[in-house]
């Protein structure tokens, strides 16, 4: 016991310890909107050329995207409606999701020709979830 906790007792002052501070980083309460139409999860929020590529070429807006860190990333993996995008992330086996893209870091894709096209297949399978008013 420190001599702050000490005195507080002293005192009769009870002490409250936050047991979970990420509810005030807004990390618990994740709300996924209806206008979001693809996740991101990944270490820090990307600002290479490519990812703004990507997102032009699949007619999405930043608006529509939801960054998380993987550390924000509590939902379970079956509530996810949305397509999920890890970028350099190793995914833990027992988070399953139709709806997973996974690619290594988006400066090493950018130089991979074969990994581009894989995502790209990816991405076309999926259109119907970037644009579900035009099914």
């Amino acid at each position: 016991m420190t001599q702050q906790d000490w005195y507080l007792k002293q005192c009769n002052i009870t002490q409250y310890v936050l047991r979970n501070a990420n509810v005030f980083k807004g990390e618990i309460a994740t709300k996924i909107s209806e206008e979001i139409r693809m996740i991101i999860v990944a270490e820090q929020k990307p600002t290479q050329k490519i990812y703004y590529d990507i997102l032009n070429a699949i007619h999405i807006t930043e608006e529509q995207v939801l960054f998380l860190t993987p550390q924000q990333l509590i939902i379970p993996a079956d509530e996810i409606k949305t397509v999920i995008w890890f970028i350099d992330i190793t995914l833990d086996e027992s988070w399953v999701n139709p709806l997973t893209i996974q690619t290594t870091s988006l400066d090493q894709l950018a130089k991979t020709p074969q990994q581009k096209r894989q995502l790209w297949q990816k991405l076309c399978q999926y259109e119907n979830h970037f644009h579900p008013d035009r099914t």
